[in-house]
This record gives C-alpha cells, sequence and structure tokens, in this order.
C-alpha cells in the first residue's frame, strides 16, 4: 500500500513537470530536439515513457517505437564508452543510444517501460507477455494522435523478447517496417532460464525466485510463463507483408544458434527483407563499447531510410 501511494504521488508530480505532454493525453506538443519523459495511460494504469524529437520538425516525421527485452526498461542496457550529455559519466543506455541517433536522421522515437518494470505503475511479479502487448499498442496509439507524427510512416524496433512483442504487432495497420534486434522466434523462456525443481516449484505455487544465466535474480508468476503459450510470433510475422530487418550477433548465447533463429524470421515472411550478422553477443557487445552497436544502429537506419523517408 505504501508503495502504491509513493507511485500515486510520483505520478501527480510527473504530470506537473510534463503537463505539456501528460494532461494533454494523446494530443502532445512537440519539443524540437528534445527527450521528454511522460505517462501513457492503458487499462487504467500509467506506464512511463519517453518520446525524443528530431532538431527540424517543421513538418511531421516519420517515428519509431522501441520495445525494450525481458526484464529490460526503456533506456535497455548501458553501452560501454558512451555518456550523457551534460550528465558526467552517467552510461548511456542501448535504446537511449539509439533513440538520439535516429533523432538526428531526421526520426521521431518513443521507447517505454511496460507497466510493472522500470518506473511504470505496477509490481514485475504481475507482468504478462499479454500486458506488455498491451502497452506496446497503446504506445503506437499515442504515436498515431502525436501531431508531429507521420502516421503513414511508423517503424517499431523491438530487442530480444520486445523483437517477438514486434512481430506480434505487425498486423496492425500502423506499422510499415519492422526492426529486430535479436529476436526471439519461440518463446521458451521457461524451458531456457528456469531449472526443473524450480519449474516444479512454480507449477506448485504460481511463483519463482531464480537466477537468470548472467547471474541477476528475478521472481515471476506463472501468468508470465502461460501468457507466452498464446503468442506465436513466427506466425504473426508471416502476414507481415512490409519490410522486414533482422540483426543478429553469432556470438548469441541466448537466442541461438545463429543466424538459424534470426532466419526463422526470413523463411516465413514475404516481402523485403534483410539479414545482418555481427561478430557480436545478444546485445551486440554493449559492455565491451559501442562499435557492434553503432553498426547495428547504421544498418537500422538505412533500412528505415529506404521505406520512410
Amino acid at each position: 500500500m505504501k508503495r502504491k501511494v509513493i507511485l500515486v504521488i510520483l505520478i501527480a508530480i510527473t504530470m506537473i513537470v510534463f503537463s505539456q505532454e501528460t494532461i494533454r493525453g494523446f494530443f502532445p506538443q512537440a519539443w524540437p530536439g528534445k527527450q521528454v519523459d511522460l505517462l501513457i495511460e492503458n487499462e487504467g494504469m500509467f506506464f512511463a515513457a519517453t518520446i525524443t524529437y528530431p532538431e527540424d520538425i517543421e513538418q511531421s516525421c516519420p517515428a519509431v517505437l522501441l520495445l525494450p527485452g525481458f526484464l529490460g526498461e526503456r533506456d535497455e542496457l548501458p553501452v560501454t564508452g558512451t555518456h550523457v550529455p551534460a550528465e558526467g559519466n552517467r552510461l548511456q543506455g542501448m535504446f537511449e543510444y539509439l533513440a538520439l541517433e535516429l533523432a538526428k536522421s531526421g526520426y521521431i522515437s518513443l521507447r517505454i517501460d511496460y507497466r510493472y518494470s522500470g518506473r511504470s505503475e505496477g509490481y514485475w511479479q504481475d507482468i504478462t507477455f499479454s500486458s506488455e502487448l498491451s502497452d506496446a499498442l497503446a504506445a503506437l496509439n499515442y504515436l498515431e494522435s502525436n501531431p508531429a507524427v507521420d502516421k503513414n510512416k511508423i517503424a517499431v524496433c523491438g530487442l530480444s523478447l520486445g523483437g517477438a512483442l514486434a512481430s506480434c504487432l505487425s498486423s496492425n495497420q500502423l506499422i510499415k517496417v519492422i526492426v529486430l534486434w535479436s529476436a526471439a522466434p519461440e518463446l521458451n523462456i521457461l524451458e531456457i532460464m528456469v531449472p526443473p525443481e524450480k519449474q516444479t516449484e512454480l507449477n506448485e505455487t504460481g511463483i519463482v525466485t531464480f537466477t537468470l544465466p548472467w547471474g541477476e535474480t528475478t521472481t515471476m508468476k506463472k501468468a508470465f510463463f502461460d501468457s507466452l503459450k498464446d503468442a506465436n510470433p513466427l506466425e504473426e510475422i508471416s502476414k507481415f507483408k512490409g519490410p522486414l530487418l533482422s540483426i543478429c550477433g553469432s556470438n548469441d548465447a541466448l537466442v541461438s544458434p545463429q543466424p538459424q533463429q534470426a532466419l526463422k524470421f526470413l523463411e516465413i515472411h514475404e516481402g523485403e527483407e534483410k539479414l545482418v550478422m555481427l561478430n557480436a553477443d545478444h546485445t551486440f557487445d554493449n559492455f565491451v563499447g559501442p562499435n557492434k552497436i553503432s553498426q547495428a544502429i547504421k544498418e537500422t537506419i538505412d533500412w528505415l531510410d529506404m521505406y520512410l523517408k
């Protein structure tokens, strides 16, 4: 209860600070060259987001929705060797880095914390794939209603599980281009990340705490894993006829082997498509430096420019 009271107070403060963006709901005022934090309402709750505008928005701009991966937040993992202008030594997140580069190329971008994660309302244990997909749709509707956005030039880019979400959004008529970063074609998180003895605990109690391959510990409810059973990214991407770019890392230990996993999306997709494989890990060597992520960003922007400019 205490956490919810504090959250309500924080929401109220945020609405005051970012009143131009938040109180206007789905009709925001554009802020040229700025990154603006905002709150978007969905199913009676608020989730946090950041919209990044290019310097020149004299006319409506193409836009990209950025969807973080499993356990990811809107800025995504920090990138070694980068820094946030005017914020000292804080490292830029992968999506923050991408958003700023997109802005330089004339794109608006929106990145989000799904409900129950990051700075959004709700408790992490209550998150499901279905709730994340619902938030992605709400974010897409926000972009559609933003007067600075060209509604005929909207793309979505998803990392890992966010790539699966992007695929599941592909039937939405607003989406003209899809970019997948290390996307997961099959949602077998339970089998890959939860040890057998913990799976037994999950089935008996409906909730489980487990250690992830990279050492982080998390707690999740059975509802999350059950929601994955209803999702089929490959089936959804097969319905998409627009341009599809899939970028993967040859050293990916989570979605592997590559490029076989990335190719699954292209094999079932009908339309313009491209596969890019970097000599990198699942998150494009973000803890090593910005070089591989910069390559992924360049490939992404070049692809978007072909179809949205």
